[in-house]
């Protein structure tokens, strides 16, 4: 069935797991990606919305009381159990709930993280001529030698799917240039008088349990970042 041109993106934007996703994927699979981003279905519904706010207020709290995902597990489960909620809302309760239970497993790797609220309104990242859908969820701050610093966190939620060691590699890939993004992400849109350091700019791969910084030497990826860019703004006409 031919598409209508209204389904279509008319300038290139392309999500933030999508990005590190193509990064890492073959030519065939990179087609496919830029097509999708280029056509995208709309979602009947967000998934992890609600709980991606969750999230946010507890990592924030410095005391970080576990009876705030206690209390949205429940929420969540009277979802569930209400035959009057659609499936695909039940089944992101579901999901939710895995979810909750994997941040209080990762409170040992997060506990020396200072994390604080991001700015709600959060302008699109551009690279070379695309526009990358990457939003801080969280800003963290330290201090060393007398430096105040800053950085920002990108959760990541997705379905454990890393079954073998290839894929693992793969999505530790994804998740060091989910982290490389979300400092170029700091970098452009969100001003500061703190020092910005890679060292607190994470991706944080919530079902996986992983946390990745954003490397100190990213030239390399930034370079390739941008010229997959490149290839994608130039792409997009041509699907």
């Amino acid at each position: 069935m031919a598409r209508s041109p209204l389904q279509a993106r008319q300038s290139p934007r392309i999500s933030v797991n999508d990005l590190a996703l193509y990064m890492v994927s073959s030519d065939t699979a990179r087609m496919g990606i830029v097509r999708r981003a280029k056509y995208p279905q709309t979602p009947p519904i967000i998934r992890y919305r609600d709980v991606r706010s969750v999230l946010c207020q507890y990592l924030s709290d410095p005391l970080r009381p576990v009876n705030r995902l206690v209390d949205a597990e429940d929420i969540f489960q009277q979802r569930i159990d209400d035959p009057s909620i659609r499936d695909l809302a039940r089944d992101d309760a579901r999901h939710s709930i895995d979810v909750l239970h994997a941040i209080q497993g990762m409170q040992n790797q997060l506990a020396s993280f200072d994390f604080h609220h991001a700015p709600q309104d959060q302008d699109k990242l551009e690279i070379a001529g695309v526009e990358v859908s990457v939003r801080a969820d969280l800003l963290l701050h330290a201090s060393a030698r007398g430096v105040q610093q800053i950085g920002a966190a990108v959760l990541r939620m997705t379905m454990d799917d890393a079954e073998t060691d290839a894929a693992r590699q793969k999505r530790r890939e994804m998740g060091i240039y989910a982290a490389t993004l979300a400092r170029l992400h700091l970098d452009q849109n969100i001003p500061t008088d703190r020092q910005p350091v890679n060292r607190l700019c994470l991706s944080i791969d919530i079902q996986h349990g992983e946390v990745f910084e954003a490397p100190n030497s990213s030239t390399r990826r930034i370079n390739d970042i941008e010229s997959v860019c490149r290839v994608i703004a130039a792409l997009w006409p041509t699907i």
